[in-house]
């Protein structure tokens, strides 16, 4: 997927659903919707999208637009934080490695085969991720 890109002429589809008042931000979640979906297909990177590949970019547009929206509906008003999901693209050896993370990167390093600064890296990127998150769960810090 990271070979391929969304065409300008892709993008336009989208934007031709964009609606008057949306915000920059609001335009970027939108933009990022869509091109995670259309980057999803071989046909990405088309200049002139047309027939059935057209047909489908129109209907991901229209999908975006409308978790959009919902998402609007739903969190808008309040700021949310978003994740970069780390912890959720952690392979199945980073997660057992932070699981018997015990404030030791150098044995961790030897039984792994890697650096102590890879180590660090994979665990304190998690470790801050997980502190991020149960800061929103703290009384008082939700968005409402």
């Amino acid at each position: 997927m990271s070979d391929r890109h969304l065409s300008a002429a892709e993008l336009a589809i989208l934007e031709a659903l964009y609606l008057d008042g949306m915000t920059e931000d609001m335009r970027d979640i939108a933009h990022c919707l869509y091109e995670a979906l259309v980057l999803q297909d071989e046909r990405a990177g088309c200049a002139a999208p047309t027939g059935e590949w057209g047909q489908k970019l129109r209907a991901m547009a229209a999908q975006c637009m409308a978790q959009l929206l919902h998402l609007c509906e739903q969190k808008g008003g309040g700021q949310v934080y978003l994740p970069k999901g780390v912890a959720v693209r952690l392979s199945l050896r980073d997660r057992e490695m932070c699981a018997k993370f015990r404030g030791d990167y150098r044995t961790l390093a030897r039984e792994y085969g890697l650096t102590e600064v890879r180590v660090r890296q994979i665990v304190d990127t998690y470790q801050r991720e997980r502190f991020l998150r149960r800061q929103s769960d703290l009384p008082g810090m939700d968005a409402a």
